[in-house]
């Protein structure tokens, strides 16, 4: 499915790719995307999950629009501020209360261009501490 599905993507054909995908899981939907976004390095492939959104705004497809901004997609300028965007959506749409995309603020925090700012990592950490008392990484994060 990959290489039709790539083939559509690049091309902006989105309604097609759509048909394609609307079978699998978001698992799978995340690795066909990834698979995807590794070979060819197109913006295409977050405008793919951008229309998703448009259509249907759920945590699973903001986690991919943020993976695909820190992985395959990194190199772009703003990658990291668009991935910002989606990690603080996957935190509200979760309450708050999911410790996985509250560390992705943490982690947007440490990469060298610090899109969080140490105010809201902070914020953060003890929001995650007080999901886990036992959380290794805020608690390190507020012990340093």
């Amino acid at each position: 499915m990959t290489n039709k599905l790539n083939e559509f993507i690049i091309k902006g054909h989105f309604e097609e790719a759509k048909e394609m995908t609307n079978e699998l899981s978001y698992s799978e939907l995340d690795e066909e995307l990834m698979e995807t976004a590794f070979k060819d390095s197109s913006i295409t492939n977050y405008a793919f999950i951008m229309s998703l959104l448009v259509e249907e705004e759920t945590v699973e497809l903001h986690e991919m629009a943020f993976r695909l901004m820190v992985v395959p997609l990194n190199y772009l300028d703003g990658a990291y501020y668009a991935a910002l965007y989606h990690a603080r959506r996957c935190v509200e749409l979760t309450d708050r209360q999911d410790i996985g995309y509250l560390s992705n603020l943490l982690f947007l925090h440490q990469i060298p261009d610090k899109v969080v700012s140490e105010e809201e990592a902070c914020d953060t950490a003890r929001r995650i501490l007080a999901l886990d008392p036992e959380h290794v990484i805020a608690r390190e994060f507020l012990n340093k």
